[in-house]
């Protein structure tokens, strides 16, 4: 927020210079247009909305045996769940009501960042897990972890990101974060001594060019870690987006996908107003789209569209009123 407030100074002063000045005009016009992109582009947390036939079952899964921390609920709906201080999933009830159907394919991977590893996984196995992968010696590799399935099919990574000449720009960022533990008098079988740090979104996309154009010059994301197979940007403060190569992932890119790649935000006004004149962001509703309660109280504003691959992308602002102080204490709103 610092950040975009100085900004938001440099905007009014080059606006002042400007208005002195006739020279170079064009050029300072550019920046300060730039600018005001950088202003509207505000990313405060990360989520994925994911889609399930047994609601409850994943809703054990996430919130009682992950020991995930409930932020937000639409009763036997949607639960937001707070996977590190500023990424969430989201549990949706595949009952007609949701974007997506969970026979649609479950292009994505979360990976959740830690540096237990190895208590995760001896915690996965006494929970009897669905383990895809154990974790391999770490070794010289820049990173390591394992895979588990989710109840509904999709793929989580317990991973952690080792000192490594690949993560120079990531380590000071992992270092910076804080651990997000089980919420003291909350019901799980999760360790109280286990965390995570943050979370990637492995998102699979067929044309990597334009996947790396969109999130870097339309989302404003900046790429932090270059790997063989796939890129890792920032978004919010322990929130990333990863870019995998198609074909060299756990998934291939797919059309159709059951998952909306959220981000959450304090301006969903700017970023309507800035993403409807970008022709590589199609908009699903031509205004602002207002999320009420079952009382009528507008709770979230909201902006759906879609990235050059058909992912559905989703910007939420949670408006200041009393059902959302979790989440919003959550982001530190």
């Amino acid at each position: 927020m610092f950040k975009i407030l100085a900004k938001f100074f440099i905007i009014i002063t080059l606006t002042l210079v400007i208005g002195c000045s006739n020279n170079n005009e064009s050029e300072e016009n550019n920046i300060v247009i730039d600018d005001a992109k950088e202003i509207m582009r505000d990313i405060i947390g990360n989520n994925a909305f994911l889609y399930y036939k047994d609601y409850d079952a994943a809703i054990n899964f996430y919130h009682n045996t992950m020991g995930f921390k409930n932020v937000f609920e639409f009763p036997d709906f949607a639960m937001i769940l707070q996977t590190s201080p500023t990424t969430f999933i989201t549990v949706v009830n595949d009952n007609g009501r949701g974007m997506h159907s969970a026979d649609e394919p479950k292009t994505i991977a979360i990976a959740l960042l830690t540096d237990q590893v190895d208590a995760w996984y001896q915690y996965a196995v006494s929970q009897n897990m669905d383990i895809r992968n154990p974790p391999k010696p770490l070794g010289d590799s820049p990173h390591n972890g394992f895979l588990v399935t989710d109840p509904g099919g999709y793929i989580l990574e317990f991973e952690y990101f080792a000192p490594h000449i690949e993560n120079n720009k990531f380590i000071p960022l992992l270092d910076a974060s804080e651990n997000i533990y089980l919420e003291a008098g909350q019901h799980s079988t999760r360790p109280t001594e286990l965390g995570f740090k943050g979370s990637i979104y492995w998102l699979y996309h067929k044309d990597a060019k334009e996947a790396a154009d969109f999130y870097s010059n339309v989302m404003g994301l900046e790429m932090i870690v270059e790997q063989p197979f796939s890129d890792i940007y920032t978004s919010s403060r322990t929130g990333y987006i990863g870019l995998v190569l198609d074909g060299r992932g756990i998934h291939s890119a797919s059309h159709d996908k059951a998952v909306n790649v959220g981000f959450l935000t304090s301006n969903a006004q700017g970023w309507f107003d800035y993403l409807k004149n970008e022709p590589t962001f199609e908009l699903r509703t031509g205004e602002l789209f207002h999320e009420s309660g079952e009382d009528g109280t507008v709770l979230i504003d909201i902006i759906i569209g879609y990235d050059p691959d058909n992912y559905y992308i989703e910007i939420d602002e949670f408006l200041d009123v009393e059902a959302n102080n979790a989440i919003r204490s959550a982001i530190g709103q």
